[in-house]
């Protein structure tokens, strides 16, 4: 089985996620060149070059657009509603606004009517719905409402066209992807200026793992993902996975995004695995998946006074768990074994921690994989007072499981005999 791993390095972007493909051989650039020209675009060109990103090489493109075709195909259809004041930019874009723009309506018909093969047309029109809907909820008018400025919308039609294309020409059984990364502090759009993620990329984000920005990246205000990236994530909808696909890796390329990000790179990777069945089964899952380390150490003459401040200050240190067993040691002692798990980037420090204010002369560590439920919290009302809940979801969204929190329960018990006194 063939298994399309969708690596976001230093996030997602649509002409990233096409140029990935074309670095991996995967597409050709005959084939991608030919897409205007399906389309009847007159004067539009994909232009492809190699580039150099913190020292790697990778693929780049550019939609160019010579001459105006584009514009007097739509401005005449969309002339008149100019006074809706909802657009749908490209995210990172650096052109002043025009004065003209396409109606989602307009372009669902262009795209329904072209002479694309069918499952690159039906991708399309899926990625396009997707943005169209993250922007009708965000402004809070229907679809037919959404318009796209010019800035940015032949290169993104392109982009998602593109995008498509290549999903459509690899055809894989099993689709995953690394969690995102999103960016951080805040950008101006044509909508204004806005936190990252701003609203669009936000709402297309939900039901996906989000990964921090990486600590090389030095930029205060950085987008990352851009809206059409993260509306081809969606329509193709993976499973998610901070590893590689267990395989035979038969490609891989990457696709460089414009910004120059210093010593890190900006690029977006795919790879494709022939895999198994059982492989297949093992790491696509509905599941949450991360690494952790467990550290642990065996002590025989600690107070139980200081172990419990040891047990405090590793929760303090970032620790994710904590725990004691008791055991039997050499000559016959009782013991402790004390345990935690930790994240990959504090277990360094907590291990220190444990070395230098307990009894111990060594330690164990080993690194875990981990399947676990997305979780979130819900504050109820109760009869006394308010309750919160710890709530499980897989990444589809459907509730697992739900337990309300211990402290809270306390205290409505607390209540309870309060009332009896």
């Amino acid at each position: 089985m063939k298994t399309l791993y969708l690596e976001s390095i230093s996030g997602i972007a649509g002409d990233m996620f096409a140029a990935s493909f074309l670095d991996a051989g995967l597409v050709s650039s005959e084939e991608l060149r030919q897409l205007p020209e399906i389309l009847h675009l007159e004067g539009v060109e994909i232009k492809i070059s190699k580039v150099t990103r913190a020292a790697m090489q990778a693929t780049h493109i550019d939609v160019l657009e010579n001459g105006h075709e584009w514009q007097k195909r739509f401005s005449k259809a969309s002339a008149h509603q100019h006074e809706h004041k909802h657009v749908l930019s490209h995210a990172h874009s650096h052109e002043e606004p025009g004065h003209w723009h396409v109606h989602y309506r307009d372009l669902k018909e262009f795209l329904v009517s072209s002479q694309l093969p069918n499952k690159t047309k039906e991708l399309a029109l899926k990625i396009f719905d997707h943005l169209a809907d993250a922007e009708s909820y965000c402004h809070g008018i229907s679809k037919d409402e959404i318009s796209f400025h010019e800035v940015g919308t032949i290169d993104s039609l392109l982009d998602i066209v593109m995008a498509a294309h290549c999903i459509s020409k690899v055809s894989p059984d099993a689709i995953v992807s690394s969690p995102i990364k999103l960016g951080r502090g805040i950008i101006t759009i044509q909508h204004g200026t806005h936190p990252v993620p701003p609203p669009g990329s936000a709402r297309l984000s939900i039901g996906m793992p989000i990964a921090p920005v990486p600590s090389a990246i030095t930029r205060e205000n950085v987008e990352l993902s851009t809206p059409t990236g993260l509306a081809i994530l969606k329509a193709v909808n993976p499973t998610f996975s901070k590893e590689w696909s267990l395989g035979t890796v038969l490609a891989q390329g990457c696709g460089a995004g414009t910004m120059d990000l210093g010593n890190y790179p900006n690029l977006f990777r795919i790879s494709v695995f022939e895999t198994n069945e059982k492989d297949l089964r093992d790491k696509s899952n509905s599941f949450l998946t991360d690494s952790v380390v467990e550290v642990s150490t065996n002590l025989d003459d600690i107070s139980p006074e200081r172990l419990g401040w040891v047990c405090e200050k590793l929760f303090e240190l970032g620790a994710v768990d904590v725990w004691q067993t008791p055991s039997t040691g050499k000559k016959g002692r009782i013991l402790i074994i004390l345990s935690l798990l930790v994240d990959d980037e504090k277990w360094r420090v907590c291990a220190e921690f444990i070395l230098r204010h307990t009894t111990a002369f060594g330690l164990r560590y080993r690194a875990w994989d981990r399947l676990k439920l997305d979780r979130k919290f819900e504050t109820r009302r109760s009869g006394a007072g308010q309750i919160q809940f710890k709530v499980g979801y897989d990444l589809h969204g459907k509730k697992i499981k739900e337990k309300p929190e211990f402290d809270d329960v306390k205290k409505s018990w607390d209540f309870e005999i309060n009332e009896i006194k």
